[in-house]
């Protein structure tokens, strides 16, 4: 079973990696309302998003609840997904910068699924 979990980990990442210039757009697009545009345009990893997303969740969520959670909206974070990171160990601006990578990747693999 523990192969099994690592061959579907490996999956995601390959898909994550290949799917890396939309899921980065999909924020973009996501953040719009207030201008978020990574500075940075070479990516490798899905992982190398976070840095310059956390700037900005960190800021929203102390200066900006309201947009913050318009943006969440937006993303579609569900309520019970966005509870449950609030709950997580650990910084809480990370956690919520990670499911917004993974929701945001979730979408855009759907829509390569179905195009």
């Amino acid at each position: 079973m523990n192969n099994n979990n690592e061959i579907a980990e490996s999956q995601n990442l390959f898909l994550g990696n290949l799917y890396l210039d939309e899921v980065k757009e999909q924020i973009e697009k996501d953040f719009g309302a207030v201008g978020f545009e990574y500075k940075n345009t070479s990516f490798l990893h899905l992982q190398d998003l976070l840095p310059e997303l956390l700037e900005v969740i960190h800021a929203l969520r102390i200066e900006k609840r309201d947009v913050w959670m318009r943006i969440v909206y937006r993303v579609d974070l569900t309520e019970k997904q966005y509870r449950f990171v609030q709950l997580m160990g650990g910084d809480t601006d990370e956690n919520m910068a990670k499911a917004v990578v993974l929701r945001e990747f979730q979408k855009v693999q759907t829509r390569k699924h179905f195009q």
